[in-house]
């Protein structure tokens, strides 16, 4: 069975910077709402969401639901949107890179990761030829928009370690 997988604008943005579009393929079938991709494509110098990335509109409930986040000011649209695809399809993992959005959308009961966990779960799974592969994409995570802290990256360092002995 395929894994549905809703991602918001931060790990698209941030895997493309990185070279690392492809990471995400590899997670399962690829979502996300019409809001996003124009984020996306808005702030992406350019760049336009790979083929693969489904767009998905919301249902007149889940779009509700999304509006009332945004006014309530419990996150951003985009965030809000992913959030409320992500529940209206019962996706088995939510991408965000936002803490807040991590946060609210775990309390609602998602799974949910960010474009270093899904980096560290490629490594896990054998989708990354070797130990240099893993930290050269990392090294590249940190010269992108997202901002991680050292400890966050010493942490993956490790867990890469881990992971993909020599």
């Amino acid at each position: 069975m395929t894994r549905i997988v809703v991602c918001d604008t931060g790990p698209l943005l941030h895997l493309s910077e990185a070279g690392a579009i492809h990471l995400l393929q590899h997670a399962g079938e690829i979502l996300t709402p019409p809001v996003v991709a124009s984020e996306f494509e808005a702030n992406a110098q350019g760049w336009r969401p790979p083929n693969w990335v489904k767009v998905v509109d919301l249902d007149n409930r889940s779009n509700k639901q999304a509006v009332g986040w945004v006014q309530e000011g419990h996150i951003d649209q985009g965030e809000a949107e992913a959030i409320g695809l992500a529940l209206q399809i019962n996706a088995d993992w939510l991408l965000t890179d936002d803490a807040k959005a991590r946060q609210f959308a775990e309390s609602l009961g998602l799974e949910v990761h960010g474009s270093i966990g899904l980096l560290l779960w490629n490594a896990a799974v054998g989708n990354l030829d070797d130990r240099a592969q893993a930290m050269t994409l990392l090294d590249q995570f940190a010269r992108t928009s997202l901002w991680v802290s050292e400890r966050v990256l010493r942490e993956a360092q490790k867990a890469i370690n881990m992971l993909l002995p020599e």
